[in-house]
């Protein structure tokens, strides 16, 4: 028995022998004391069981808690894309969907597991409506999302720690997201450690195979760390340290070589302008520096193999947040910076390569632009507010970006870091311009509905690299509109 536990009993039984030698005579009876109003119960979860292992009055017990998504958006889009080179077509629309269900499972002695299964497919996929039969859009149908063991307390240090395929972001997601806009997501096979230092300071650290090869010594991993600090004087300002470094040393395929680190060092800050926050000021900075080698078809771009990797980039936003419960209202501003080559032949990489980013939710809804040579200057603005019973929320959200290349030198690049046209000193930086506008309407916690339109106004740059003649994307130079539809049901 611990010490803590035996020094209790000693107490209890000290308090109860005192009780029963007291003095019999009738004593005065004592007015009861003020009770406190009981807290309110927590509300009732239908997705969650608990059961005992044994008869035993305090039997150790298990619980479960089951979860799941169903998600099916329609996508339009003319012209189809800005790509040169590919199936001519001016308009392209789809109807993809996902499901999700999952399972998670806390047993005695903090051993725990949690098992997500993930159906994504578009609306036609398989011939002739044949739900076996194999998909030909290259959606992986039905797969394994998460699966790992954890515990809260490993050893009794107090680590969290997570073995297995599993879901996670880091920071604001500009280098780090599971991606949810896609149909699949992302998710990563490793060990996830994390720990807090006090209310302040929180170490994570991981190791994921992101890319395995036929030979050990030729697996692609990726290493980090980082460390956040919460001040306690400052509850809703944050700072974050994070250190990535990806490696990969593939012998079979000499052009897909890479040691290469990121360093990102990010501050979101939080300023309230009168006593109840309903007027404040959100602030958000972020600066990212990578160096290291790598090969040109790992980075995405034209150089020598085993060239030098020297590239940053940067975020800056401020926005204006006013309003009360039942209606929220936010103006803000933002530039976003990756690098470019100034060079492609030379033995040096200067193009930016974020490792894992949320592209769709920084450099507009169009997904026309990535965080490769890039500036990106944003006006954006939103309203949140509630409806009464019947509805939770409803919201209106626009924004307005101005897209440049950074270096004339260097490419257009799409969200997932591919070449989308090649650029010269020649070609105007001016990219495009986007509006975007989006209502997502919230019914409930199960249900909820987003509506959006993205117009890409194409840019000088666009006229001057089209090609051909005709329609087909090899000599798009329109403008772009891109609509979705999408409804989500979760628990």
């Amino acid at each position: 028995m611990k010490p803590t536990t035996l020094f209790w009993c000693l107490s209890l039984l000290l308090c109860l022998q005192g009780l029963f030698a007291q003095d019999k005579t009738p004593q005065p009876e004592p007015q009861p004391a003020p009770q406190p109003k009981p807290a309110p119960a927590a509300p009732y979860d239908p997705f969650s069981l608990s059961f005992p292992l044994s008869d035993a009055p305090d039997a150790d017990r298990v619980h479960l808690k089951f979860f799941g998504e169903h998600r099916t958006r329609y996508e339009g889009r003319t012209p189809g894309t800005y790509v040169p080179g590919l199936a001519r077509h001016t308009a392209a629309s789809q109807v993809n969907m996902r499901t999700r269900l999952g399972i998670e499972a806390r047993f005695p002695r903090n051993v725990n597991a949690l098992l997500e299964i993930q159906d994504a497919r578009l609306w036609g996929d398989e011939p002739r409506a044949d739900a076996n039969a194999a998909n030909t859009s290259g959606l992986t149908g039905t797969d394994v999302l998460q699966a790992y063991v954890f515990t809260t307390n490993l050893l009794d240090a107090g680590v969290d720690a997570r073995l297995g395929r599993q879901k996670f972001t880091i920071g604001n997601q500009r280098l780090f997201s599971t991606l949810e806009w896609a149909v699949q997501s992302r998710a990563w096979d490793g060990l996830r450690l994390q720990r807090g230092f006090g209310p302040d300071f929180h170490l994570q650290g991981f190791a994921l195979l992101v890319n395995e090869l036929s030979r050990l010594k030729d697996d692609e991993w990726v290493l980090g760390a980082s460390l956040r600090w919460t001040p306690a004087f400052a509850p809703r300002n944050e700072m974050e340290l994070l250190v990535l470094y990806d490696v990969r040393d593939d012998e079979a395929a000499s052009a897909l070589f890479a040691e290469v680190a990121t360093l990102s060092l990010r501050y979101n800050g939080f300023v309230g302008l009168n006593t109840d926050d309903s007027l404040a000021l959100e602030f958000t900075a972020e600066g990212v520096f990578q160096f290291g080698q790598a090969d040109p078809a790992f980075w995405g771009t034209p150089g020598r193999s085993d060239s030098a990797v020297q590239a940053f980039a940067g975020a800056v936003t401020t926005d204006l947040v006013f309003g009360g419960t039942d209606h929220r209202f936010r103006v803000g501003l933002e530039w976003n910076h990756a690098s470019g080559d100034s060079n492609p032949a030379d033995a040096v990489f200067q193009t930016f390569r974020a490792p894992f980013p949320f592209a769709h939710r920084f450099q507009g809804w169009a997904d026309q632009v990535g965080w490769r040579n890039l500036h990106n200057y944003v006006l954006r603005a939103s309203w949140t507010g509630r409806l009464g019973q019947d509805v939770e929320s409803l919201g209106v959200m626009i924004e307005l970006h101005a897209f440049q290349r950074a270096n004339d030198d260097d490419a257009w690049y799409a969200p997932g870091g591919g070449v989308i046209r090649a650029g010269s000193p020649a070609h105007s930086d001016e990219l495009g311009y986007e509006f975007d506008l989006a209502v997502p309407l919230k019914v409930n916690r199960f249900f909820s509905v987003e509506a959006g339109w993205a117009h890409f106004f194409a840019g000088r740059f666009v006229s001057q690299t089209a090609s051909g003649s005709g329609k087909g994307s090899a000599n798009e130079d329109s403008d772009m509109d891109f609509f979705w539809l999408q409804a989500t049901f979760r628990f």
